[in-house]
């Protein structure tokens, strides 16, 4: 069974309304697309990519799963290893040929106009959260210019405080040794790690406080060279949860 989610005004080639299964499983195209990509990413590093904690990622219930953004790899391959059916926010232009809007769909994402504040957008991101789905965000809101981690947007904080949902924070680096100069796509060889954090709930007096909490936590998942400016030493307000297994 099936439920459907309204998304943000008309994409060509993307649905008027985004199914969401009730079992939870993930629909064809993304199982597809995720097979395709690991065993690309299989075969381009050969062993060179390094999941660790993902024992820790519980199998049910609503997650924000909150990670830093350092290449274009980065929602391929979260989305690719995660144990797991992510949904994910992707930027408008992604969606304009239309059977890239169709694939994206498949894939569990939906357009975000980055350029303004998209109500529909997070609506969607609300209602997924609250139908216990697991939503894959970037806690920047946008790929960082260097290594280094840059400011959390609020978004994060909204989602949580009008949810509730526990938090489980994610790092990765390394992705962006493997693109070209100039945001190419054609990659090449290199060490790749995916580091899982343990679930948490986060609390806040504002929604950036919340983020930035947040991305205290992702922070403290990577080596100190990619932790830019964000604390290194999380804020109290984040407590671990015992994951549901």
């Amino acid at each position: 069974m099936s439920h459907h989610l309204a998304v943000p005004a008309p994409v060509p080639g993307f649905p008027a309304r985004f199914p969401v299964r009730g079992d939870g499983r993930r629909p064809l195209r993304y199982r597809l697309a995720a097979g395709s990509v690991r065993i690309c990413l299989r075969l381009l590093f050969l062993g060179r990519l390094h999941l660790e904690g993902a024992d820790g990622v519980p199998l049910e219930g609503p997650l924000l799963v909150a990670s830093n953004h350092i290449s274009n790899w980065d929602p391929l391959i979260l989305g690719a290893f995660f144990p797991g059916t992510l949904f994910a926010m992707a930027k408008r232009e992604l969606f304009r040929p239309p059977p890239v809007a169709w694939l994206l769909a498949g894939c569990n994402c939906f357009p975000v106009d980055r350029g303004n504040a998209d109500r529909r957008a997070l609506r969607i991101s609300l209602d997924l959260l609250r139908r216990r789905r697991r939503l894959l965000l970037f806690i920047e809101g946008h790929r960082s210019r260097g290594r280094g981690m840059g400011p959390a947007e609020a978004g994060a904080g909204f989602l949580v405080r009008r949810t509730q949902a526990p938090v489980l924070p994610v790092a990765i680096w390394g992705t962006e040794r493997v693109l070209r100069p100039a945001g190419g796509l054609l990659p090449r060889r290199g060490r790749i790690r995916v580091r899982y954090g343990l679930p948490l709930t986060v609390s806040g007096r504002s929604d950036q406080e919340i983020a930035d909490a947040i991305a205290a936590e992702v922070a403290a998942l990577l080596p100190s060279g990619y932790r830019g400016a964000t604390p290194e030493t999380p804020p109290r307000r984040a407590s671990r949860r015992s994951p549901d297994r």
